[in-house]
């Protein structure tokens, strides 16, 4: 087998966010995750499984098995980063919002795009 030019790059894409204050975790996963889990839902199955367990340990291994009951068949990592600004045990399970998960899937797509519009426009 002979390969032309390179199978995997070493030069990452780096975006900065600022976060709001009341962010209550960073959720960084693999595709393995996101092609088949939309990012509201995996941040209410997170948000809901600290309510429930108060552990990230937990949130992310349930999380990742979500993704393999769904068929993933790629690797899947997660890495779930908890700010400590939220008491967890205290909160009650969040119910879905139809509305706000649409905007929030705009919003995503708009910034993804605005960052994948950049990096293709960057000079280097």
């Amino acid at each position: 087998i002979k390969f032309v030019g390179d199978l995997v790059i070493a030069t990452p894409d780096i975006y900065h966010v600022t976060l709001a204050p009341d962010a209550e975790f960073v959720l960084l996963a693999t595709d393995g995750l996101w092609d088949y889990i939309k990012s509201s839902e995996a941040v209410n199955f997170v948000r809901n499984q600290l309510r429930e367990h108060g552990d990230v340990q937990v949130a992310s291994e349930a999380l990742a098995q979500m993704a393999l009951d769904r068929y993933s068949q790629d690797n899947v990592t997660i890495v779930i980063a908890d700010l400590g600004r939220t008491d967890w045990r205290n909160l009650p399970i969040q119910q879905q919002n139809f509305v706000f998960e649409l905007i929030q899937a705009f919003a995503t797509i708009g910034i993804v795009t605005i960052g994948i519009w950049m990096s293709s426009n960057a000079s280097f």
